[in-house]
């Protein structure tokens, strides 16, 4: 996995705790600061969590979905510019999601473990960032581009952008190479 994530999913399943900052963190490794000026600092580690998900009929799959994560031990290391913004992060680890079909209560398990990485492409600006890797799955929402309503877990390689906006997540799938599983598909009744 990488998240969704929500996020590493989110991871990511792509999620706000696959951003920089949360959990317990460590510059450099050894516990000091970054002290290098002019470039990237770090890397910063921190243990990003994976809330549960609700998907609401219709939001990305036709019926409504949860999905919980009974495995949940990510290390992301983020790597900032010298104003302290992110710029480049890679997470890796165990990630576990369970997925249920409200309607019928079909659950299925995917294992999302693995490496990703985050980059913002836009020095100080922490509301858009690109989310790649494989083994990581994202819910593509009716609002979202070019694909909309489906839960794609990747087992190739994935790339998407997410640009936060009025309290509210957009995702652009920017590739989609190798096998993948859309998970509204494997639980449809």
């Amino acid at each position: 996995m990488t998240v969704t994530v929500c996020a590493v999913t989110a991871l990511l399943c792509t999620s706000a705790g696959a951003q920089a900052s949360p959990g317990s963190t460590r510059a450099g490794g050894d516990g000091g600061p970054a002290s290098r000026s002019g470039g990237w600092h770090g890397p910063v580690l921190s243990h990003p969590g994976q809330p549960e998900i609700d998907y609401p009929r219709g939001e990305v799959c036709a019926f409504p979905t949860h999905a919980e994560f009974p495995v949940v031990d990510m290390v992301q290391k983020t790597w900032t510019n010298d104003a302290g913004d992110p710029v480049y992060a890679v997470i890796s680890g165990p990630l576990i999601m369970d997925v249920t079909n409200k309607d019928t209560g079909k659950t299925v398990r995917r294992d999302l473990s693995g490496t990703g990485t985050l980059s913002y492409p836009e020095p100080g600006r922490t509301d858009t960032y690109v989310l790649s890797g494989g083994d990581w799955g994202v819910g593509l929402h009716s609002s979202d581009r070019p694909a909309h309503n489906k839960w794609l877990v990747s087992r190739g390689f994935m790339a998407v952008r997410l640009t936060k906006s009025g309290g509210e997540t957009h995702r652009e799938l920017l590739t989609l190479e190798g096998r993948y599983e859309n998970l509204c598909e494997t639980l449809k009744p």
